[in-house]
């Protein structure tokens, strides 16, 4: 007689296998998942600490007993440990970044929900719901193009330019912008992209000069330079030093000192090309009629939310505290005279209200500080820094590039000072 078949799930170590194996796969579940999360903060343009502080939300939200995360602008790490099954790490290298400050707030309310019912959440589910959220695409090149001309248009009468200027602008932004549209297929690195950007921009503003539609390319130049100044790069480097992450904090200050350079040295390219007038004058100059530097500044910001990605609603904030910071600065320049204290009180208005539309609306403090700073960023020192060198006029050069690194420095202060107010408001 044949013996029955062995059914080996009537075995008792079957059954502690199979308990082990459906542990092991949800605790590989909790750390994609918590991954993921971390990961789309950084590529999307979040703080490095932000991306640390999402993976252990969610890693702990969703069961896991203990977590470590260690993140830094090109590198995830997740641990996770489990009292059965010890620790088990993954490991992310991110190679492209953008801005979409939208995505990030999005990530941000479902952490937020997360933290709301720990251990209550479907990993499928959540997992279903993270990948809707990445799935989310930024604006379209026609809508972003667009938003980059008119910026372009609205800083060039903040800077006291002619009609003429502003429409030159508007038409050198588009044109940049879509350039650098054109070239994404190629997948070249960020260097050479802002080296292409500053080159489009000093060329094609140095052939307006010469078709005879503006006098001077400085207005123009400028103006189009401030869609593609290191502002998030700034911010970020600032708040993650606050938090007390050196090592990102220098590497995403290094990052803003070679997209700068790199803008520098495409201009440089392109002045060779049309030569600048010797005896250029100074095109920094600013409109200081209240009302109507604030619409053009809450015009201006608007148009940077919008090509971030920001939200329709909060690119009105944005917008009005970026109009608030600006106006700051031109009344307490008027009032001191003093350049730096005017930078970092514009940078602090703009930070402080920040901070509290982030407790209020339940936000990132970034989706409002990153749009709010940009008409303080000094895209003419550093367009001037460059020039003059070019020109041989090495003291005025030195002057221009002493002024944009205090300019650069008192934005820094600022941000740290509202960022530092609102960790310590925090606390109680």
């Amino acid at each position: 007689m044949a013996d029955p078949p062995l059914d080996l799930r009537a075995a008792p170590s079957y059954n502690v296998f199979m308990e082990e194996t459906s542990a092991a796969r949800g605790a590989d579940d909790i750390l994609d998942i918590s991954l993921r999360a971390g990961t789309m903060v950084l590529q999307n343009g979040g703080e490095t600490y932000r991306a640390e502080d999402t993976m252990l939300s969610v890693a702990r939200s969703l069961g896991s007993g203990a977590a470590s995360a260690f993140v830094t602008p090109t590198v995830a790490m997740l641990t996770c440990l489990d009292a059965s099954l010890g620790g088990r790490t993954r490991i992310q290298r991110i190679t492209e970044r953008s801005i979409n400050l939208g995505k990030i707030a999005r990530v941000n309310e479902f952490v937020r929900r997360l933290a709301a019912r720990p251990g209550a959440s479907d990993l499928g589910a959540v997992s279903t719901t993270l990948r809707r959220i990445d799935a989310a695409g930024a604006h379209g090149p026609i809508g972003v193009t667009v938003a980059t001309a008119l910026s372009a248009l609205f800083f060039a009468l903040m800077f006291r330019g002619s009609a003429r200027d502003a429409l030159a602008a508007l038409a050198v932004g588009a044109l940049t912008r879509a350039s650098l549209y054109a070239l994404a297929p190629l997948s070249l690195s960020p260097f050479f992209l802002s080296v292409i950007g500053g080159f489009a921009i000093s060329f094609l503003s140095g052939l307006a000069v010469y078709a005879g539609l503006v006098p001077s390319p400085g207005t123009v130049s400028i103006s189009v330079l401030m869609a593609l100044v290191p502002g998030l790069a700034i911010v970020n480097a600032i708040r993650d030093t606050i938090a007390g992450d050196l090592v990102a904090g220098s590497a995403r200050l290094l990052e803003a000192f070679v997209v700068a350079a790199a803008l520098s040295l495409g201009g440089a390219f392109a002045i060779a090309l049309f030569p600048v007038d010797p005896g250029y004058v100074s095109a920094v100059r600013v409109l200081r009629e209240a009302p109507f530097a604030f619409a053009l500044s809450f015009l201006a910001t608007g148009s940077f939310a919008y090509f971030f990605s920001t939200s329709r609603y909060d690119i009105l904030w944005a917008s009005f505290f970026g109009a608030v910071g600006w106006t700051v600065y031109l009344a307490v320049r008027d009032a001191s005279g003093g350049e730096a204290a005017a930078y970092m009180a514009g940078a602090l208005s703009v930070g402080l209200l920040s901070e509290a539309a982030a407790v209020l609306l339940r936000k990132p403090a970034t989706v409002f500080i990153v749009p709010g700073i940009i008409p303080l960023v000094p895209g003419g020192g550093m367009y001037e820094t460059m020039l003059y060198s070019v020109l041989g006029r090495g003291e005025e050069a030195a002057t221009a590039g002493f002024r944009a690194l205090t300019a650069a420095a008192a934005i820094a202060v600022g941000i740290a000072l509202a960022s530092s107010l609102a960790r310590l408001t925090s606390r109680f």
